[in-house]
């Protein structure tokens, strides 16, 4: 956004970076936590730019090709040929307008990783709250993997499912992992942290018979949850191991330099936030507030350090 307040267009944005970031569906990069934040914010104005263009071009090919129907409709009528001819053609300008449609919204999720916003949102408030605990000018490693989830190459198992209900024919569960993002950077005492983001999808399929009509229906059901690992390496010569420090949830481990721990929390919709979770919805990430997601991932860090304490 220039200083007159509008949104620039890629080429005014300098956009190599950013549309490595979209187009090539990912990124993997350094940057110091100004710049990241800087990052996200020109993609979500790219992307809102994209979006307003995408918008005016569906309603201005859906009144054309409507009005177009229209006017063969009226055509046909004033040569007296056959009314149907006129129905026909207004039906396949709303076909031709529908797929118009749908071509242009799968282009814009494809460049533009529909779906996926929340890396804007949920990292620079992350970012933000542990900038005060970083190494002056440290850069934070950073790399993310938008592609779909539900893919053959991140199918982890399948398993029948099976039911009671009147009308179940059949079904079948599959289970699906991907690694959304990690990361890595250095606290002013010397710790390493480094996280990973994870999405684990379950496809439910089910087929079954309707009870009115009779006919064979195949429906899909999803669950998402999203495991947050923290792992932090802590000098040893600046902390020591609490007594008793080990928790159910988290794992201690160590080396000749470092106490590593390793802490994980699983975002849940279904479980935590019921009253948006979707079935028939792949994922439900975004249904997590910004400020939810910052807050749970910063408690991570504080149950880590609370492992320890600072040698006097």
């Amino acid at each position: 956004m220039n200083k007159q307040g509008q949104i620039l267009t890629k080429e005014q944005f300098g956009g190599a970076p950013i549309e490595r970031a979209h187009l090539l569906r990912g990124f993997k990069s350094k940057k110091t936590p100004i710049k990241w934040i800087r990052f996200f914010r020109a993609c979500v104005l790219q992307r809102e730019h994209a979006n307003s263009k995408r918008n005016a071009f569906i309603k201005k090919a859906w009144l054309s090709l409507i009005g177009l129907g229209i006017i063969l409709a009226i055509v046909i009528n004033l040569f007296g040929l056959n009314g149907a001819f006129g129905a026909l053609s207004i039906i396949l300008t709303l076909i031709v307008a529908i797929i118009v449609n749908f071509t242009t919204n799968k282009k814009f999720k494809k460049n533009y990783t529909d779906g996926y916003d929340f890396f804007s949102d949920y990292f620079s408030a992350f970012f933000t709250l542990i900038e005060e605990d970083l190494q002056p000018q440290t850069r934070i490693f950073l790399e993310a993997n938008v592609n779909n989830t539900v893919e053959e190459s991140n199918l982890i198992k399948k398993e029948e499912y099976k039911s009671s209900r009147k009308g179940f024919l059949s079904g079948e569960s599959q289970f699906y992992q991907k690694e959304i993002s990690k990361g890595s950077c250095y606290f002013n005492d010397g710790s390493i942290i480094s996280f990973n983001f994870t999405e684990r999808i379950r496809e439910r399929i089910i087929k079954k018979r309707g009870r009115v009509s009779g006919k064979r229906k195949t429906k899909l059901k999803y669950k998402s949850v999203y495991p947050f690992t923290i792992k932090m390496k802590i000098p040893k010569i600046k902390y020591t191991l609490k007594p008793q420090a080990s928790k159910s949830d988290i794992k201690i481990a160590e080396d000749n330099d470092y106490f590593i721990i390793k802490a994980i929390r699983k975002f849940d919709v279904k479980k935590e936030n019921p009253k948006n979770y979707n079935p028939e919805e792949e994922s439900s990430i975004s249904s997590f507030s910004v400020d939810y997601f910052s807050l749970e991932v910063i408690n991570l860090i504080n149950a880590s350090y609370s492992c320890v304490i600072p040698k006097s």
